[in-house]
């Protein structure tokens, strides 16, 4: 009755709205190409702002409203920075000389200014409001252990969805991309994506998750009820869960080996041996000092398997490309350390900087590595507070999986520190997260993953005991 009178409230009103507005843009945003035209930016970005002002209203405990606080001060100062940047004169000792050149040469007044833009790009400012209002919307979900247990739920069907479709796309029309021709990567599977290392890191986050799931199915049986599973109908629902999680999983890890992406499949190796120890840690009560050894087993393993799979067996695991690319940004980052050279300026300023160590072939619109992107654009204190608060979501995640007892939380946070470690690592070498598609289903299930971390440390931790007077 209660439950049902919340409902009905106007809190309640504005938490269903932003839940389902939330679903909505989460399963479509892939969609149409990774949503990486300006105009379903400036869709999904107005869908996730009015859902994120439909959460201002949500309870928060103590830990959770810091976190939030401290991701918009983070915002914030990203902001102030690309702001500072196109002002002009803001600092003179840092206005990029491109300003006197021009006007030497052209005779004009233009007031100089850090950035090498008159204005931030829109493509740039879309991204930044995609991410800040995904994450706010996951993270406002995320303090409701209901809501967030259906937004998990239609995001695992969604992947497994998309995974389907690539893999029948990749069988029947392998030349086309929805339905206009395929321009690159053909011969691997790019589902909705165009960039089929971007579609790598989309299947392998639904693998991850689909493998916790399915070894959280697992973990409920003993080997007594495995002997006595034909004999006790009652078994019946938990080896068809078993059997059809695992199904999708390994569908998942599939369509994973069909992308061709070095970078993704190892990424995702990864993530996926994160959230599997995670797993097994909490499940059989290890000791801490033993996650260390496990993990550089599993990471060795993984390390000579992709050896001996697809283009990295036969390429390598980077080619020298990327690493003139890596090259050319730090010393473009060298010049300019401190504010950056503006933000959404990289394709504008790089071809300048293009060598012949470079083949010819092809426009690099990105520098394959956001965290080198970022620190050319905004500045290496902008980057390197991004570096640690992505480490420090990922050590919330990891430090609450292990603590949980819950196991419906334990796997919706040892599949999401995997999703963090699988994005994070694949961002380091290469664009996935500055694909609007897959940003926006990452923020939300980030941010959604961190309140529930926070949810269930404030449960069993201190923060509970402190709030008990208050509840006498």
């Amino acid at each position: 009755m209660i439950r049902r009178m919340r409902s009905l409230s106007p809190a309640g009103t504005f938490n269903s709205i932003q839940l389902w507005t939330t679903i909505v843009v989460l399963v479509l945003a892939p969609l149409f190409f990774g949503s990486v035209d300006l105009f379903w930016i400036a869709v999904w970005t107005i869908l996730l702002s009015f859902s994120a002002l439909c959460g201002l209203a949500v309870p928060m405990n103590f830990e959770q409203s810091r976190l939030l606080s401290g991701f918009l001060v983070l915002c914030g100062i990203y902001a102030l920075i690309a702001v500072i940047q196109i002002i002009p004169h803001a600092v003179e000792q840092l206005d990029d000389p491109i300003w006197r050149q021009t006007n030497e040469l052209l005779g004009l007044n233009t007031s100089p200014r850090i950035s090498s833009r008159a204005e931030i790009s829109p493509i740039a400012a879309g991204h930044f409001l995609l991410f800040a209002t995904s994450f706010i919307c996951g993270f406002s979900i995320g303090t409701s252990r209901r809501n967030s247990e259906r937004l998990i739920w239609f995001a695992q069907y969604s992947f497994v969805l998309y995974v389907i479709y690539g893999l029948a796309a990749f069988l029947l029309t392998p030349d086309m991309l929805l339905w206009t021709n395929k321009v690159a990567y053909r011969g691997y599977l790019t589902a909705t994506f165009v960039n089929h290392n971007t579609a790598a890191t989309f299947v392998g986050a639904g693998a991850i998750l689909w493998f916790c799931l399915a070894f959280s199915s697992a973990q409920s049986m003993w080997f007594s009820t495995i002997r006595m599973l034909l004999l006790f109908r009652a078994n019946e629902a938990l080896a068809l869960k078993i059997i059809l999680r695992s199904a999708a999983a390994l569908t998942c890890l599939f369509a994973l080996l069909l992308t061709g992406s070095r970078g993704g499949l190892l990424c995702s190796g990864m993530g996926l041996l994160v959230a599997m120890i995670l797993m097994v840690v909490n499940k059989w009560k290890l000791p801490r000092w033993y996650i260390l050894p496990l993990a550089m087993t599993g990471f060795a393993l993984i390390v000579i398997l992709a050896n001996r799979l697809g283009r990295i067996a036969s390429q390598g695991f980077i080619d020298d490309n990327r690493l003139s690319v890596y090259y050319l940004s730090l010393q473009a980052i060298r010049e300019r350390p401190f504010l950056g050279a503006g933000a959404g300026t990289f394709p504008d300023l790089f071809p300048a900087l293009r060598n012949n160590a470079i083949s010819t072939w092809g426009v690099w619109d990105y520098a394959h590595s956001t965290i080198l992107e970022i620190a050319f654009e905004m500045g290496i204190p902008v980057a390197a507070m991004i570096a640690i608060a992505a480490l420090l979501s990922v050590f919330i995640l990891l430090r609450a999986a292990v603590a949980t007892s819950e196991r419906a939380d334990r796997r919706v946070l040892a599949a999401i520190a995997g999703i963090a470690t699988l994005s994070y690592l694949h961002s380091t070498i290469d664009f996935s997260l500055q694909i609007p598609g897959y940003i926006i289903v990452f923020g939300i299930l980030l941010g959604c993953g961190l309140a529930r971390a926070l949810a269930v440390r404030a449960e069993s931790g201190p923060i509970a005991n402190w709030q008990e007077p208050t509840l006498n």
